[in-house]
């Protein structure tokens, strides 16, 4: 049994690291093939913001980033056990949104991955720490946790 928890963590974690370097690009504004229509090329459009994206690799990193930019991070999750991420942030990271991305597999109780999305709103220094525990269940300290440090620029 233990083999099979180890076998799926496992391949949880790959997915996890797949999906953080799994980026795309928007296309132009105008038309669906990424033209840009004349509109959009007389019109000045602001740079888009640069988008960080993270997970169970970079704990405890510290990291600086240009304000404005989007911080995506990824931590693989299985609620169907009980457990959850209590997820704390620090002021100069504004939340955007979080949502649990369910695995695509047939198997029963398998994890998936929860991902949290936030601006780097101020300069300066911000946090992002979570502990994986089941909300009823006391603190003991040897929860897994997650913790980030980004220097806002």
């Amino acid at each position: 049994m233990k083999r099979i928890h180890g076998i799926v963590i496992a391949g949880l974690l790959v997915v996890c690291m797949l999906m953080a370097g799994c980026t795309s690009q928007p296309a132009e504004p105008g038309n669906a093939t990424g033209t840009p229509s004349p509109a959009a090329t007389t019109a000045a459009t602001p740079a888009p913001a640069e988008r960080f994206a993270f997970n169970e690799t970079n704990n405890n990193e510290t990291v600086a980033l240009p304000a404005g930019s989007e911080i995506i991070i990824s931590l693989a999750e299985n609620p169907t056990t009980g457990y959850a991420w209590n997820v704390t942030s620090s002021r100069g990271l504004q939340y955007v949104n979080d949502t649990y991305n369910a695995p695509q597999t047939e198997l029963v109780g398998a994890g998936g991955v929860h991902v949290w999305e936030y601006i780097a709103a101020e300069k300066g220094s911000a946090e992002f720490s979570a502990t994986y525990k089941r909300p009823w269940e006391n603190v003991t300290g040897n929860e897994t946790t997650f913790s980030m440090a980004f220097t806002i620029e």
